[in-house]
């Protein structure tokens, strides 16, 4: 809870000696004085010293320090020994003798009370440090007197009397509120010593009878844990701290409790809301992600809602007051959309009347839609949501939504500035009443209803008279999103319109709110009795109801659309805008999904508490889903069908460069470029080009067209009846800017193409001026009309081993090389590195000739080496001449020889090789043991040629690897002359010398061989002859 020490603060006076005191005030004035207007405002009594009059003409009153001058005094003076009354109410009027200041107070938001004389001297002040309880107020003891003191009977405009000493000092928790992981003690103190602290954990107001705090309190689970010190004095605020023990929740938590809060959610005993009757009073704690604690504060509590407050789990609005002395608003950014930080007003629904499990619904109906309607920046006022977790009095009540309020002045004060005194707001729930404005709301709107009705709407002053009084865009607005997601209860129920009536403030003219959503995509009941509640409903069935609820909202959008082709426009356009982004399956179906993710892990707890299943729930979500999906489907027909259009056309937007600027297309801006889409035909699409800082806009192209306007017009608008490509061309405002410092103007690269933010566009290496040259006629190696400035050398798209740069055809690996491994050049469907790796022919589609090409054969699991396979009603399919196992067809295309059943000699038939995958025309294949199977060349060191042992150490040979192309060897004698050579492979030297034996000894060799891969080598050794 928020508190200031309580030490009061005085500013000088400058040394004058004041005739005219602030004598009292109070910030809390709930029930108390009322004013001229019926309201309870806050109040500041001035008590005159003297015994003789004080004009006050032109004197001020502030509750800032830094503006001391913030408001001025009208003709008004102060009797000697009297009092005058000012009402803090923010009017700034003089009403019935009454005086009414330009401000309010606030208790709990640090203002003072100032007043100055009229030369701005300040005569008396005082911060504001003693917050009061409702109604109470603080003055001076006695009239005039230097002590101040608490007044629980205020004296508005009499004599200080029944002062006392201010509350008990509250007691002090020395544990913050929030998540823990286990068991806690929980220890309390109070500044006062003598004071007895009692509490409660049950959520209950502590009383004097409740439990007297002795020692750290024990909190083993879930609890509201809230005290009060009692003493000589009154009794003190209510400190309350929740705290969630061994608990997790994914959304943030609300925790509400006091015996009167208890009894309004739990047991649906009403106060205030549509039931009249006081509102409840109690606590309010906001905790953020993971439990973090974020805000408090007391306040009044009522009912929300009306068919579902007959569920179990009930709606409230919750309203802080600054009057209680504990909190004047919630402060944080409760909702990440807006901007806003504090709310005095906040209401919590879970879903109403989608709730799941009481109404079979969705759980997300409601919040879903209001939020669609904030992410498309529709023309409304929406209740922006945010999923969370509500405690009641400690115990878990479910998934709610904490909803911002819109009907409600601080809203309209902090978007708008339009405050409680400057608006006129109707609302029709079954009647219509007048929210604020009263009694000149009401009869304004009728008299605009009745010019709509009884003018023409057409272009001219009629029309142009209504434009500043009725936002039309809003009404078309409003009525094609209630349309869309067919709305079942509006109109009649459920519709609020509003307009602000203070000249500097915006929103002037009159314009719409969403309020209850769940009736819609076909849930729910029919209240407002439209024809079509499938997601087939023709869209302009909105326009064509017959003015449910009497306020004429349909009868001038039928009149204005019918009357006025901008209107028309406008409102079918902005159905097609939105069907195209916002309101496209896909962008619906993101936001849903991303809502019910989040509450998906609380909705364990919502059903353990209230019944049903999370599978159950589940299906509700599915069957929102499957609406949705329909409802685009059939929007498509509904709007050719309702409005006479044609199509869609698939239709492109984009610009030229990159980054230059934006189009907006009717009432969206292109989401992204190039942004293709769909878009009808029969009615003008408007264009609007808008260039990004350092562009200008040039020209529009286009592929059909034509342009309402010169395609020099940024503003244009074309009728699309085929598909089209729209450009909006900008150029570079300054022709000597070089952003990126690449040596081109950015001009030239805006012509080129290349991005003036990036010296190098492609990522290369090279700069952008290097590798285009002549910008006249930029460098295009390849000749592919890409110039190199946009095609990277170090980037190869079609893997055919040449860069983009260099490659005519970026797409296609055949070319320039038809031998690339990813490349099909015999258009087979087959790459020439998949074909190696079959065994059938790159260079032909159909390797085995039997008709069908060799992609297909595989594909289809037949074999493409085979012309048997899959027909063999050729000759050769049935004879195997050589009774290998093959047939002769099938040799021929192995390259075999259908005569010879080994046909590499190796020992194995040709049909064995086939079927163990073997190579028939390699006798090395399988077996590799043959000495003519080697690689490289072996050298035999000796041989004996006695004709004695085995046959092959007889005669000398080597042995020639497979791997070596020519060689010559070479044996000499003794004195160094050659006696034998050869270069044929498996020579044999018996060891003779011109056909004598050679005697025993050692004699020496040369060789000298080429290898296959165009290496050479020499060799040297010798050889031993053993007789």
């Amino acid at each position: 809870m928020k508190f200031i020490i309580l030490v009061s603060t005085f500013l000088i006076s400058l040394g004058i000696s004041s005739q005219v005191l602030i004598n009292e005030y109070s910030a809390s004035n709930m029930t108390g004085i009322t004013d001229a207007f019926n309201d309870n405002e806050d109040w500041v009594e001035l008590y005159n010293t003297t015994g003789a009059s004080v004009d006050m003409t032109g004197w001020y009153l502030s509750d800032r320090s830094g503006n001391l001058l913030k408001w001025q005094f009208p003709a008004a003076s102060v009797n000697g020994n009297d009092h005058l009354l000012l009402f803090c109410s923010s009017r700034d009027l003089v009403q019935g003798g009454e005086i009414h200041t330009n401000f309010k107070l606030s208790q709990t938001e640090g203002d003072w009370v100032i007043l100055s004389n009229n030369f701005g001297n300040v005569v008396d002040s005082f911060k504001i440090v003693h917050y009061t309880k409702k109604d109470h107020s603080v003055g001076r003891s006695t009239d005039g007197a230097a002590d101040f003191k608490l007044f629980t009977s205020p004296t508005p405009n009499s004599a200080n009397t029944g002062a006392q000493d201010f509350y008990t000092p509250t007691p002090v928790f020395d544990l913050e509120a929030g998540t823990y992981p286990s068991a806690i003690n929980v220890s309390m103190s109070c500044s006062d010593a003598s004071a007895q602290i009692r509490y409660t954990t049950d959520g209950s107001d502590p009383t004097a009878g409740s439990t007297l705090y002795s020692g750290p309190i024990s909190v083993p689970n879930t609890q509201v844990v809230r005290a009060a010190a009692f003493g000589t004095n009154l009794p003190s605020f209510t400190e309350t701290n929740s705290y969630f023990i061994n608990i997790t929740h994914s959304l943030p938590i609300v925790s509400v409790c006091s015996d009167e809060v208890y009894d309004l959610v739990a047991n649906g005993n009403q106060g205030g809301g549509w039931g009249g009757g006081s509102n409840k009073i109690g606590a309010f704690e906001l905790f953020e992600l993971g439990g973090v604690f974020v805000d408090e504060g007391e306040g009044d509590f009522n009912k929300h809602g009306n068919d579902s407050w007959g569920y179990p789990q009930r709606g409230f609005d919750f309203i802080m007051r600054d009057q209680f002395g504990y909190n004047g608003d919630i402060d944080h950014q409760i909702f990440p959309e807006k901007t806003r930080n504090d709310f005095q007003r906040l209401i919590l629904k879970p879903a109403a009347s989608d709730n799941y499990p009481f109404e079979d619904g969705a759980h997300i109906r409601d919040a879903f839609i209001h939020m669609l309607s904030v992410k498309a920046n529709m023309r409304l006022d929406e209740r922006t949501s945010r999923s969370c977790v509500l405690y009641l009095n400690g115990e878990f009540w479910g998934v709610y939504e904490i909803r911002e309020k819109a009907d409600d002045s601080d809203y309209t004060k902090y978007y708008y500035d339009q405050d409680k005194f400057h608006l006129e707001y109707l609302k029709t729930w079954g009647g219509t009443w007048q929210d604020y404005g009263a009694p000149n709301a009401q009869p304004n709107w009728d008299n605009l209803t009745n010019f709509i009705l009884s003018n023409n709407m057409s272009a001219g002053p009629d029309f142009d008279y209504v434009d500043t009084q009725l936002n039309w865009k809003s009404l078309c607005d409003y009525f094609m999103f209630n349309s869309y997601v067919v709305n079942m209860d509006w109109l009649n129920w459920n519709t609020a319109w509003w307009h602000g009536t203070d000249p500097l403030g915006d929103k002037k003219k009159w314009r719409y709110v969403l309020w209850d959503m769940d009736a819609t995509f076909g849930h729910y009941i029919n209240y407002t009795g439209i024809p079509d509640v499938s997601a087939n409903a023709d869209p302009c069935n909105a326009e064509n109801l017959p003015d449910p609820g009497g306020q004429g909202h349909t009868d001038i959008l039928e009149k204005l659309i019918a009357e006025n082709p901008i209107v028309e426009q406008y409102y079918v356009t902005r159905y097609i805008d939105l069907v195209n982004t916002y309101f496209s399956c896909d962008s619906m179906l993101f936001l849903l999904d991303s809502m019910v993710n989040e509450i998906t892990p609380d909705m364990a707890g919502q059903c353990a508490k209230w019944g049903g299943s999370v599978n159950d729930w589940e299906s509700k979500v599915q069957t929102l889903r499957d609406f949705i999906n329909a409802r685009c489907l059939a929007l498509e027909s509904g709007l050719i069908d309702c409005y006479d259009l044609n199509g869609p056309h698939a239709t492109t937007f984009d610009v030229s460069p990159a980054n230059s600027g934006e189009i907006k297309v009717n009432s969206v801006w292109a989401p992204t470029y190039p942004w293709t889409t769909e878009y009808f035909g029969g009615i003008e699409t408007y264009l609007k080009a808008k260039p990004a800082t350092g562009f200008l806009f040039d020209h529009w192209e286009y592929t059909t067209g034509p342009l309402g306007s010169a395609i020099t017009e940024d503003t244009n608008s074309i009728v699309i009846n085929a598909p089209e490509d729209i450009t909006a061309f900008f150029i570079i405002d300054d022709p000597n800017l070089d952003t990126d410092g690449d040596g081109l103007t950015d001009q030239v690269e805006a012509v080129v193409g290349t991005d003036p933010t990036n010296p190098d566009t492609d990522g290369d290496g090279e700069n952008d001026d290097l590798e285009i040259g002549d910008p006249n006629n930029p460098t295009d190696t390849d000749g592919d009309g890409i110039i190199d400035a946009l095609e990277s050398s170090n980037n190869d798209q079609d893997g055919d081993g040449v860069n983009d740069e260099e490659d005519p055809a970026n797409t296609d690996p055949c070319v320039p090389n038809l031998d690339a491994g990813n490349c099909d050049q015999d258009n087979d469907g087959l790459t020439n590195d998949e074909e190696i790796a079959e065994g059938t022919d790159p260079t032909n589609p159909d390797t085995d000739g039997d008709g069908y090409n060799d992609g297909d054969e595989l594909n289809s699991g037949t074999d493409p080496l085979d012309p048997c396979d899959p027909d063999d009603i050729l000759p050769e399919c049935n004879i195997d001449t050589d009774g290998d196992g093959l047939t002769d067809a099938q040799e021929a295309v192995l390259g075999t020889d259908p005569n010879n059943a080994d046909t590499d000699g190796d020992g194995l038939t040709d049909g064995a090789e086939f079927n163990n995958g073997s190579d028939p025309l390699d006798g090395c294949d399988p077996d590799d043991s043959n000495p003519d199977c080697a690689e490289g060349v072996h050298i035999p060191t000796g041989f004996s040629p006695n004709n004695i042992g085995p046959e092959e150490n007889n005669a000398y040979s080597i042995i020639i690897g497979q791997d070596v192309a020519s060689f010559q060897f070479k044996i000499f004698d003794r004195w160094g002359k050659v006696m034998f050579e050869s270069n044929v492979r498996g020579f044999k030297w018996d060891g003779t010398n011109k056909g004598l034996d050679c005697n025993a000894g050692v004699y020496p060799y040369i060789m000298k061989f080429t290898n296959l891969d165009g290496t050479s080598d020499t060799l040297s050794g010798n050889i031993t002859l053993i007789r």
